[in-house]
């Protein structure tokens, strides 16, 4: 899902990084809240007058290039980041004994925790080099057990992979196109892959995992062609503008299918998507206007109302980091999204939502955060994803549906997807995958389950199903 909803104002978490000696970097942390860990990743770049900018990620709740202000502090070592967005601030110093290694205390909304920054790429003069020793490629932990390692051998062969460029109406969206190697006979299938909420690349690089590139290499090498492409603003295709929707967006992967219609080697007949969370929806709308669709892969994509989605994302989170919530503000966080959905004047809807703020039990608001508050949710992208409802683009869809979802997902709920699916799709099959999480990595339990750095590449499992779905539905000519 895109960025967590009342979760970005209500609760701590956040992500963090900085670099060492010259700050310029990747820096990866770790919030210790009790009943949760949350990682914290800061990319600090220096620039050319000595000046430091930065940005924050929080990989866990799926938010990246939160705005900061980063500021060497007298003695050099020494650095402050600030993010106003969030009212919270980091103060650190390098520890010349480790090198790599900033100690100091992160605070926020009168909260302070110790946090402890490791360097995980320095950027000097734009040549990345890497501190922590990454896991090779070709190398692939079964359901999270180590003392089974894929061998290499699996990961071998005559791969091709092409730079691509599509687009429509002015938009240009960039990507690369794996082709398995040989002929495929009268063609190969072929899968889509479409990102979830927030501007990812093509492989949904995110603290040193690439999850749409392993999916990519792996059903390539088993006969299956694989399009990944760069989100509007990120990698080698279009800005954003800013006013952008999901129905954009879908307009964006129907580009891609269409783009695939022209490519040689490929049966046409065969294309279909594999859409991870909003991914997944746009799966759903396409397929349900373009009979050309094949077959829809949704890794947890939404299937329920907008609204019903969020409510049940911010109590799930509310609950996997045991934070109490009475009756009381479950019809605070309800009326929140009832008032998105029924109010339809733009300026009686913020000043609806800043007076629910301003009066919440869950939390003290300042004046800033009810602000940033308000003009995220009253964006055209957040007010169209909680209006969105899927059920009529349900009910059209004809291709088969394998929907996958995870036990320890607090941003989809699998019973309330799995519900919708089932009432309104009449060819789908679901998946409930257990100790699986939201990126489809199998969890050693249910609070590592949000550290999604700490918890292995995609799973083998979910890949073997995908692959045996497109397989079993379109077997090798």
């Amino acid at each position: 899902m895109k960025k967590f909803i009342i979760s970005a104002i209500m609760l701590l978490s956040i992500s963090i990084a900085v670099n060492a000696m010259s700050f310029s970097g990747k820096w990866e942390g770790t919030l210790d809240l009790g009943q949760a860990q949350l990682r914290v990743v800061f990319n600090i770049h220096e620039l050319q007058d000595g000046t430091l900018s930065a940005t924050l990620d929080s990989p866990d709740q799926g938010a990246t290039g939160i705005p900061c202000e980063a500021t060497r502090l007298p003695g050099y070592y020494k650095i402050e980041i600030k993010v106003p967005s969030i009212n919270a601030c980091y103060n650190g110093a390098i520890d010349e004994s480790r090198g790599n290694t900033i100690v100091g205390t992160f605070s926020q909304n009168g909260f302070e925790l110790p946090l402890e920054l490791g360097c995980v790429e320095h950027d000097t003069g734009g040549v990345v080099t890497y501190i922590k020793p990454k896991k090779p490629e070709e190398l692939r932990v079964i359901d999270g057990d180590s003392t089974k390692i894929k061998p290499c051998e699996e990961w071998k062969g005559s791969y091709e992979f092409q730079e691509v460029k599509f687009g429509h109406d002015g938009v240009t969206l960039a990507g690369t196109l794996y082709m398995p190697s040989g002929s495929g006979g009268n063609g190969f299938p072929a899968a889509i892959i479409v990102s979830g909420s927030g501007t990812q690349d093509r492989d949904g690089a995110m603290m040193g995992l690439k999850p749409y590139a392993s999916i990519a290499h792996y059903l390539h090498s088993r006969g299956v062609a694989v399009l990944c492409y760069d989100d509007r603003g990120a990698g080698e295709s279009s800005p954003l503008e800013g006013c952008e929707t999901t129905i954009d967006f879908a307009r964006d992967a129907q580009a891609a299918f269409d783009f695939l219609t022209t490519v040689d080697g490929i049966d046409h007949t065969r294309i279909g998507y594999i859409g991870h969370s909003e991914g997944g929806q746009i799966a759903f709308i396409n397929a349900a206007s373009d009979k050309r669709v094949a077959f829809v892969v949704s890794l947890a994509g939404p299937a329920a109302s907008g609204r019903d989605v969020m409510i049940q994302q911010n109590l799930s989170l509310l609950e996997m980091q045991g934070v109490p919530y009475t009756s009381t503000q479950v019809d605070e966080i309800t009326a929140i999204f009832d008032d998105i959905v029924n109010i339809g004047d733009t300026t009686e809807l913020c000043e609806s939502l800043r007076k629910r703020f301003a009066s919440s039990t869950l939390q003290r608001y300042t004046n800033e955060q009810i602000e940033q508050g308000v003009a995220i949710m009253t964006s055209p992208w957040y007010m169209t994803s909680i209006r969105f409802n899927p059920k009529p683009y349900l009910e059209k869809i004809t291709c088969p549906v394998f929907a996958l979802n995870g036990e320890w997902d607090f941003q989809v709920n699998a019973d309330q997807t799995f519900d919708a699916l089932k009432a309104n799709v009449k060819n789908v099959r679901c998946e409930l995958l257990p100790q699986h999480n939201h990126m489809f990595q199998k969890c050693a339990s249910k609070l590592e389950s949000f550290n999604y750095a700490t918890q292995g590449d995609i799973s083998w499992t979910t890949l073997g199903l995908i692959e045996d779905f497109i397989k079993g539905i379109y077997p090798e000519k």
